[in-house]
C-alpha cells in the first residue's frame, strides 16, 4: 500500500493530551510496562501480553462490553513512546501515538494520537465515532493521571461510562 493511499484511507486524528503529576521517566515506566493497562484504562477488562517490550509487541486489550482489540506496537522509543496498531476480528482498526513530553522533575505530559483506518465510504460515520474517541482518550488519561498520582488502580467506569466500550453498570 503506498503511503498516498495509506494516508487516504486514515480518519482524520484525534488527539488528546495529559499533564501527569510524575516525572517523565516514572510515566514511561508505567506505560512500558507488559499489561499496563489494567492499572489505569477505565475500560480495560484484561491486558494480557503476547510479546514484550519493543517493537514486535503484542497485546490484547479486552473491554468490558466483549469487545477485544489486538494491539501490535509498530514503533517503540525508549523513554519516549510508541506507535501501535489495534484493530478487532470484525475489522475494526486503528493507528495509536503515545507520546511523552518531559516538563521537570515533577510533571510531563502524555498526548495520544489516534486514527481510525476507514473502510471506502465510511467517512460520515467516522465523523461521529470521532466524539467518542475524543472522549475514550480524555478518560483513558484521567484514569493515568490518577494511577500516577495516587498509585490506586482505576476502577471500572471511574470517569464516567463509555457506550462504545463500558456501558453503565447495572445497580444492584
Amino acid at each position: 500500500m503506498t503511503l498516498e493511499k495509506e494516508e487516504s484511507l486514515l480518519g482524520d486524528p484525534i488527539i488528546n493530551s495529559q499533564s501527569i503529576d510524575a516525572c517523565g521517566k516514572d510515566l514511561w515506566q508505567e506505560i512500558s510496562k507488559p499489561g499496563n493497562l489494567i492499572d489505569f484504562h477505565p475500560f480495560c477488562k484484561e491486558n494480557p501480553v503476547e510479546v514484550w517490550p519493543g517493537s514486535g509487541s503484542k497485546d490484547k486489550v479486552h473491554y468490558y462490553n466483549g469487545l477485544v482489540l489486538e494491539r501490535d506496537f509498530t514503533t517503540w522509543i525508549e523513554g519516549t513512546g510508541y506507535d501501535l496498531t489495534a484493530s478487532s476480528e470484525d475489522g475494526l482498526q486503528f493507528m495509536v501515538s503515545w507520546r511523552i513530553t518531559y516538563k521537570d522533575d515533577y510533571y510531563s505530559t502524555l498526548t495520544l494520537t489516534i486514527r481510525q483506518v476507514l473502510e471506502q465510504g465510511s467517512e460520515r460515520k467516522m465523523e461521529q465515532f470521532g466524539r467518542l474517541l475524543d472522549k475514550y482518550l480524555k478518560q483513558v488519561l484521567q484514569g493515568l493521571e490518577y494511577y500516577m498520582r495516587t498509585g490506586k488502580r482505576v476502577t471500572r467506569n471511574q470517569f464516567g461510562a463509555h457506550r462504545l466500550f463500558s456501558p453503565p453498570v447495572a445497580e444492584k
